[in-house]
């Protein structure tokens, strides 16, 4: 029995392997398809699509189709999406670089504004292709919104999410020639995987909301 559970253990870290390296390899391949500049966000969206699907179960997805659909119908919102925060990172570079250069008693104010916008952007580009893919939202607003909020509101998991990161970091730094087969996949895995805590959580409180709000109008209605 432990023999045969050890190798269930090894064929299911195997399996994971090879998935993350063949969902990498067409993160790769359709990000230059998009020439880079317009493939790099739908790539990614299409492979947190991918993961998304892994982390709830569904371990018997086809990879390509799942990974091709996504490209496809998100690659017009996701390019939206990508080129504003593409713009908007610009443009905190320059005033960053900028800052730099002020000379004053307005610079430590400069740079400290520029840093809190900063946060601000990170905290909302690191849940946006998770949000991206899980909610069905009206706008490209309201995405952007979503993915500031739950960043803000769910630090455990941002903090999560901030620890794979790093960790995925220190592992290509240990072992470079993983780049190339896990760069984006890995990371993604790390990034959903602590995003979908924060789904969960959020889910369960609306939920307990609802029951609670149901329970108070039943109560209301019995004393009338």
């Amino acid at each position: 029995m432990f023999q045969s559970g050890l190798a269930s253990g090894v064929y299911r870290i195997c399996n994971w392997i090879m998935r993350l390296a063949i969902v990498n390899l067409l993160w790769m391949g359709f990000t230059f398809l998009g020439l880079i500049l317009f493939g790099f966000a739908p790539a990614t969206t299409a492979l947190f699509a991918v993961i998304r699907k892994w982390v709830m179960g569904h371990d018997d997805v086809p990879i390509f189709k799942t990974f091709w659909s996504n490209y496809r119908s998100e690659f017009v919102r996701a390019n939206i999406l990508g080129l504003i925060f593409l713009i908007v990172g610009y443009i905190l570079y320059v005033d960053f670089r900028f800052s730099e250069d002020f000379e004053g008693a307005l610079q430590p104010v400069l740079l400290v504004g520029i840093m809190l916008v900063g946060i601000v952007y990170l905290l909302t580009l690191m849940y946006l292709f998770p949000v991206l893919v899980h909610f069905d939202l009206k706008s490209i607003k309201q995405y952007i919104k979503n993915a500031l909020l739950i960043g803000i509101s769910q630090l455990p998991s941002t903090l999560l999410m901030i620890s794979g990161a790093l960790l995925t970091y220190m592992i290509f730094r240990m072992v470079p020639g993983m780049l190339v087969f896990f760069c984006a996949s890995l990371l993604a895995l790390f990034t959903y995987w602590s995003a979908h805590r924060a789904f969960e959580n959020i889910e369960a409180k609306l939920g307990q909301a609802e029951v609670s709000y149901n329970s108070q109008s039943t109560e209301s209605k019995h004393d009338i």
